[in-house]
């Protein structure tokens, strides 16, 4: 294999140049582009030279129209028009982006001599097949094109079906491509310095904020322009641009700005530290005139390729135009073997009518439905697809497992999750534990699966609560699958949403096996400093970069890791399960010629796609590996086994446009199709009916309920519990008497504190969010409180929603006196997803109502957001604090369930803590009644308000000691 290094500068003359909208140098500017209005303040801007008399970094972008200055005039292709009636309209956005002087931004705009710099080396995908495989036996990719949403239809469709599925989430996928490029311009720098490192290569240094939280996302690899500007000493501005963009200078005839060199530098990212927010840059043909630039980020569209491709694919097949299969269909394909076609040749499609169905001959239509079923059963599987159960299976059986940690509902749910032969199931047996109904039902469907082998063609789900095992029940299910199902070489994908959780895999799965079956893959563009030192001897690099190993290599390993969307560096390499038979289908053939050969009888090498954290990837990223797994058509439908475990309770997918299709993951949107979601055994309906049993005849569910949490104090997990999983979780977790005598505890001292704080929100100065400094000093107060107690400042997190509170935070942290508390775990909300700490202080941040409809349209904040909600309230093991405003959170309801929660027992610091603590019925869990009960019969009592417990507390713990006795039955 060689990688490609393309190190030749050449210059790009960049299209011709335009006008820039002026203004007067004395007003500010609130949306500047090309062909845009520019409403304006007759304020002026007296503080601007004193601002950029040094250096001044500005992170900004132009003004929305609802600037917090209301407008007086409108600029329009450089002329000045008074405004009519707009005051009447204009309304302030607190989160409109704040001011940036037009001698800065129209730099931007002007017209630029394009000097490019050399790209990062990268796995070059054309020797890498050729060093295994001829073109003959592959059929080329066909080219991607280009998202346009010029392109798109004009109305978009509502419901998706098998045979819009490409145009559907192409539609998606556009519009968060336009979504993610405004939200990454917003991240431009302006006038910020550079640092040449080393004068004798061309790599330099530039500081990023918001690196560390992916605000810019940036990668190796990815390219960076930067405008290089002329700065006049005097003023430390821009040279001239006051000049120019007055009516009738410069800008209007045509000249270039003189406060920019004229040079932009597409700069490589060539290495990047995160949690410095430090960027290496290749510059290659930098002229120092001053290292003074504005900084552009661009969405890297190489990102989105392989969801782009993966949909293609999977679109293709649901709607029966896959090319492998047109050779059968078509009469070119009559009596020839489909490497007949490779090489380029796609035969004529064969015909559909107008509703989409293909018509004419059966047998065409025959040929093409076993593929097609295959992927429609992954992404649209209904009821028919189900085998009902006819009787019960036995309760006794038994088998070896590699984590002896494992509980009854994890080990049923590797069991249920995969079809072992009936020779090894009879040697298997494990006596069930008498642990009542929740664990009986998943274990008799388990063995009645393994037995016969009929849950089901369809995506086996794994739903599990924060804290239930789901990451170690999938390494349990890959173990399982490798070494100890029926005869035969298994070949598995495992992956992650992200990076992180992939690695997570890999340490998890790396104690059990042997070195040479375990690979992480990992893109090129990943840096060595992201992955944890144990995982580098089970990675491939190749010129100090990530790569593929060798063929021979890559095909050796049993288990390959890595994330859903770098499986589409697999896509690329040809190492498919379709790709793969084509090529040894086709050798085959060549070598035997005239020999009759039962494909059905090649062997596929990826037997099993497992995606852990299913619910954060996006459904087209979750297409890429389903892609890499899928069967060819002459191998039947169960030949693959498609597994995901995940939590559709929690955050989803990360992306930028507001109501797509896209914040749905396949995860959750399977979840809510009836074969599951209708099933008896789904959490709702055993919230409803828990001590029914499901009626005989009934469809074997193809997942499995996990209910119980070993990582959180049941008072933690209460209101929780109630709220997001149907009142369904059970709490196993260990005590922790060290942390139970910490003096802040207040009522039954349970390890849940709501601390009301008065201060108010801010606005920082350059509107880069939403801070709280007496929110901050007082979560710094209470870390260090738990600090001295004992508590190691790295099992202490605080998190935010807001990204300025999260600065704030760390600031406060690390000038703590008399010790710094550096080693405290601070950053925003969804940054500690599928993490745990044994101490969490919640930020709310917001503290005035009148905001709350902006943070709502933002999608920001904790209040009206029940999946972040869920998230900071679950990831805390031994104490929790939350420190927030209960009038303006009881706007929301789920708040109001907490903070009742809290009033109810006395867990209250400050003011407030006397009020409403009543809640209805359905949202007082069984895991509260459980502790106010277990205090009633072992006389602890608590705190309390008094001390004891209330008449009114009667109604929380009636029929709870029943229910238990039932549950041990």
């Amino acid at each position: 294999m060689s990688n490609k290094n393309t190190s030749q500068n050449h210059v790009v003359r960049a299209s011709k140049n335009r006008p820039i909208p002026i203004i007067d140098p004395n007003t500010r500017p609130s949306i500047i582009g090309e062909g845009s209005v520019a409403i304006l303040s007759q304020t002026g801007d007296a503080q601007l030279g004193a601002r950029t008399k040094k250096s001044t970094s500005y992170r900004l972008q132009e003004l929305t129209s609802s600037s917090t200055t209301p407008p007086e005039t409108v600029i329009t292709h450089g002329h000045s028009q008074p405004t009519k009636n707009i005051s009447q309209a204009w309304k302030a956005n607190v989160y409109a982006q704040p001011y940036i002087p037009l001698a800065l931004s129209a730099i931007n705009l002007s017209h630029a001599t394009i000097v490019p710099s050399a790209p990062l080396s990268s796995i070059d995908f054309h020797d890498y097949v050729s060093s295994f495989a001829g073109r003959r036996y592959l059929m080329p990719h066909i080219p991607l094109e280009i998202l346009n949403p010029a392109n798109l239809p004009s109305q978009p469709a509502l419901l998706l079906d098998t045979r819009i599925y490409e145009s559907f989430f192409v539609r998606a996928l556009t519009s968060e491509l336009e979504a993610e490029a405004t939200t990454t311009s917003s991240y431009n720098l302006y006038q910020v310095p550079l640092q040449h490192k080393n004068p004798q290569e061309p790599i330099y240094e530039l500081r990023v904020p918001g690196l560390r939280e992916d605000r810019p996302r940036l990668d190796l690899g990815d390219t960076v322009e930067l405008r290089q500007l002329r700065i006049d000493v005097s003023t430390g501005r821009p040279y001239g641009m006051e000049q120019w963009l007055v009516p009738g200078g410069g800008n209007d005839r045509g000249y270039s700005a003189p406060g920019f060199t004229g040079m932009q530098y597409n700069a490589t990212v060539w290495g990047l530290d995160r949690n410095k927010e430090q960027l290496l840059l290749r510059i290659d043909g930098c002229v120092d005139e001053g290292l003074i630039f504005n900084v552009i980020f661009r969405v890297q569209r190489r990102r989105v390729e392989p969801f782009q491709r993966a949909i293609a694919d999977a679109g293709d097949q649901l709607c029966l135009k896959n090319a492998e299969q047109l050779d059968l269909a078509t009469s070119e394909g009559k009596g020839k073997n489909r490497t007949d076609y490779i090489g380029g040749h796609v035969p004529s499609k064969p015909e559909y009518d107008l509703s989409g169905e293909l018509f004419g001959d059966e047998n065409k239509i025959k040929e093409f439905s076993m593929q097609s079923t295959w992927m429609r059963r992954m992404l649209f599987p209904d009821e028919t697809d189900g085998v009902n159960q006819q009787g019960l299976p036995k309760g006794v059986f038994t088998q070896k497992f590699y984590d002896e940690n494992l509980n009854y509902e994890q080990q049923a749910s590797i069991r249920f999750s995969f079809s072992l032969s009936k020779a090894v199931a009879s040697t298997l047996r494990i006596t069930e534990p008498a642990t009542g109904y929740f664990t009986r039902i998943p274990l008799q469907k388990a063995i009645d699966s393994i037995q016969h082998q009929n849950y089901g063609t369809v995506p086996f789900l794994i739903s599990g609560p924060p804290g239930t095992g789901k990451t170690k029940t999938i390494v349990e299910t890959a173990l399982q699958l490798i070494y100890h199902t029926h005869p035969g070489r298994k070949n598995i994908l495992l992956c992650a949403p992200s990076d992180p959780a992939a690695d997570i895999l890999a340490l998890r799965v790396k104690p059990h096996v042997p070195y040479e079956d375990l690979f992480r893959l990992n893109s090129s563009s990943r840096s060595f400093a992201e992955v944890p030192g144990e995982l580098l001897p089970y990675c491939h690099t190749t010129d100090n970069l990530f790569s593929l190993p060798e063929f021979p290599k890559l095909m050796a390993y049993r288990i390959v890791v890595t994330t859903c969307r770098d499986a589409g560096i697999l896509v690329q390499a040809r190492v498919t399960n379709r790709d793969l038979f084509s090529l040894e289908s086709g050798i085959t053939t060549a070598l035997y010629p005239g020999s009759q050969i039962d494909n059905s009888k090649i062997p596929l090498h990826w037997n099993a796609l497992l995606i852990d954290e299913a619910a954060q990837a996006t459904e087209p990223e979750a297409c890429v590996p389903l892609t890499v797994v899928t069967p060819p058509s002459t191998h039947n439908t169960n030949s693959v086994l498609v597994v995901m475990a995940g939590d559709q309770c929690q955050l989803g997918p990360r992306i930028f446009s507001p109501d797509s299709p896209l914040e749905t993951s396949l995860f959750e949107r399977l979840f809510s199709r009836p074969l599951y979601s209708a099933h008896p055994l789904s959490r709702r309906h055993l919230a409803r009916h828990p001590q029914s049993n499901p009626p005989i005849p009934t469809i074997r569910p193809p997942f499995a309920t996990l209910f119980k949490n070993y990582r959180s104090h049941r008072a933690i997990l209460a209101v929780p519990s109630a709220l997001f999983y149907h009142d369904t979780l059970t709490a196993y977790a260990a005590p922790a008497p060290a942390l139970a005598s910490w003096p802040g505890w207040r009522g039954r001292r349970w390890p849940v504190l709501f601390v009301s704080n008065p201060s108010p929100d801010e606005r920082t100065p350059h509107a880069h969010g939403w801070y709280n400094a007496g929110e901050a000093a007082l979560a710094c107060a209470l870390a260090a409180s738990f600090a001295a107690h004992g508590v190691p400042q790295r099992d202490i997190c605080i998190m935010s929603p807001f990204r300025a509170q999260v600065q704030r935070l760390r600031h406060t942290l690390r000038a703590a006196t008399p010790a710094p508390l550096r080693d405290v775990s601070v950053g925003p909300t969804e940054a500690f997803q599928g993490l745990e700490s044994r101490v969490v202080i919640l930020c709310t941040t917001r503290a005035r109502a009148r905001f709350l409809p902006e943070d709502a349209a933002q999608r920001a904040g904790v209040v009206g957001e029940p999946k972040r909600l869920n998230v900071a309230l679950t990831r805390a093991r031994e104490g929790l604090v939350v420190l927030g405003n209960a009038e303006l959170l009881c706007a929301d309801e789920r708040w109001r369930v907490f903070v009742a929660f809290c009033r109810r027992h006395g867990l209250w610091e400050g003011e407030g803590g006397v009020g409403d603590g009543e809640a209805t019925p359905a949202y007082v869990s069984s895991l509260e009644r459980g502790l106010v009960w277990k205090e009633r019969v072992d006389g602890e009592g608590g705190g309390g308000r008094g001390g004891g417990m209330r008449e009114e507390e009667a109604m929380w713990v009636s029929g709870h000691a029943a229910e238990e006795a039932l549950r041990e039955e």
